[in-house]
């Protein structure tokens, strides 16, 4: 296997105008995720798709003390099979910081308990959705951001991603991770919030556009997310144990995700995920 440089990236070849690119380093930078390592990201005709999304196959850890995210990976292609391999593993060795005009909110404070009660009813209470957006539109403009900072490692997690027919076959894991006080992984399965505007699963559900809640569990055995306009889109199967989680918050200048997250509450009984990620259109 031969590691890649910083500048270097790998790309898998779907179809005539349809890639998915891998970076070595944290590119697309966008937005409030620009600091993060990136999972795969979805090419149509020489453009990315991703946006503010953490890609495909991008691992997040949820602990008692906050979610780690990775600042910090190694990736590696194996040229020696006849399919593109490439091996990316993340240093989950980030954490989110939320800072005033600069400064820290120092965890358990006021101001952090307060924010935190906002961003539940914003992800969780449909039906107070618009106003807990327009308070937290308020506050960013007044200066509140979202920041990615280094923290103490909590190891790492490899994730192998092989080219086959329609999409990707992913091999996620977890042997190098810290577990104690490991509440949920999430394994990010994110593209850009203003493309990726129509949901469909196995039940027959169909959200278009605002009707896709930021944060909300499926028990659905697949589930699709598309763009309509450019005619491309993905679709994944539930994990045996796990659950796909829907997702998709578009704030201008501030977030622009729309993703098919797979969730394990506590410590996965097996050390490693593998499943599939099948392109739907774009030939």
């Amino acid at each position: 296997m031969r590691k890649l440089l910083s500048e270097e990236k790998a790309d898998f070849y779907l179809s005539p105008s349809v890639s998915i690119r891998i970076y070595a380093d944290n590119r697309p930078y966008a937005l409030q995720t620009r600091k993060l390592q990136k999972g795969a990201v979805l090419v149509l005709n020489g453009g990315e798709l991703a946006e503010e999304g953490l890609g495909i196959g991008a691992p997040i850890c949820v602990y008692a003390d906050g979610a780690r995210f990775s600042l910090n990976a190694a990736t590696f292609v194996d040229d020696t099979k006849s399919v593109l391999s490439v091996t990316k593993i993340y240093n989950m060795d980030a954490i989110e910081s939320k800072r005033f005009r600069g400064t820290p909110i120092r965890r358990g404070s006021c101001a952090a308990r307060f924010l935190r009660i906002l961003e539940k009813v914003y992800r969780r209470v449909r039906s107070l959705h618009v106003v807990a957006t327009m308070m937290l539109d308020i506050v960013s403009i007044m200066g509140l951001r979202n920041e990615y900072v280094g923290s103490c490692s909590k190891g790492e997690i490899s994730v192998s991603y092989e080219q086959s027919e329609g999409g990707l076959q992913i091999l996620v894991d977890f042997e190098r991770l810290v577990t104690e006080g490991l509440r949920a992984l999430i394994i990010g399965n994110e593209q850009g919030g203003s493309m990726f505007t129509e949901y469909r699963d196995s039940f027959g559900g169909k959200l278009e556009g605002g009707q896709i809640e930021p944060w909300s569990p499926t028990s659905a055995k697949w589930a699709t997310l598309s763009s309509p306009g450019l005619g491309v889109g993905f679709k994944l199967r539930q994990p045996d144990g796990w659950r796909i989680v829907r997702g998709r918050e578009v704030i201008e200048n501030r977030i622009s995700w729309s993703g098919l997250n797979l969730v394990y509450d506590g410590i996965p009984p097996s050390k490693v995920l593998g499943y599939r990620f099948d392109l739907l259109g774009g030939v």
